[in-house]
């Protein structure tokens, strides 16, 4: 075949190919990148906590904040029920969940509880950190010293559940 009948099919394929480059992003095409983006950031985390590049300290300080971020989101009710928010957490080889829920005992208040659970995964060792107006708790959860309670905390329920034979 002459390189002449070659071009112009050539041409053709690489304007289609142009055409098509140029058009706009489709709303479910920019929606799945943004799973992609989102899916990686997980896993490229994931990968350097499991590596020990980031410590515990930088993994529950993200956790609070997030934590606090999606309570200020929620914008609950000052009173009464709404919906439970649970944040699944990995820290320290375990995982776990931040908890944010309506007080059962007073209308008014809300708490935040913190569960670790056993390596099978099948018992949890929980505690409440805090409890009072969603207001309060979001300042709480954004104190520095928190952190560290907090892992306090884990290792605490950890122990918990070695004693308990839960581990």
């Amino acid at each position: 075949m002459p390189d002449d009948e070659m071009a112009a099919p050539t041409k053709d394929l690489a304007k289609e190919i142009l055409d098509e480059l140029d058009k706009p992003t489709s709303p479910e095409r920019e929606a799945q990148q943004a799973e992609k983006e989102r899916r990686d950031r997980e896993a490229l985390e994931k990968f350097y906590i499991d590596t020990g590049q980031v410590k515990p300290e930088q993994v529950m300080q993200r956790a609070l904040a997030a934590l606090a971020d999606q309570i200020e989101r929620m914008n609950p009710p000052a009173t009464g029920p709404f919906d439970t928010f649970e944040l699944p957490i990995e820290v320290k080889g375990r995982k776990g969940t931040l908890r944010f829920a309506a007080s059962p005992r007073k209308a008014e208040n809300r708490y935040v509880e913190l569960s670790v659970y056993s390596e099978s995964g099948q018992s949890t060792s929980s505690q409440w950190l805090e409890q009072g107006t969603a207001e309060a708790l979001v300042s709480y959860l954004r104190k520095p010293e928190v952190v560290v309670d907090t892992l306090t905390t884990v290792d605490e329920l950890m122990i918990s559940l070695s004693r308990n034979r839960l581990a």
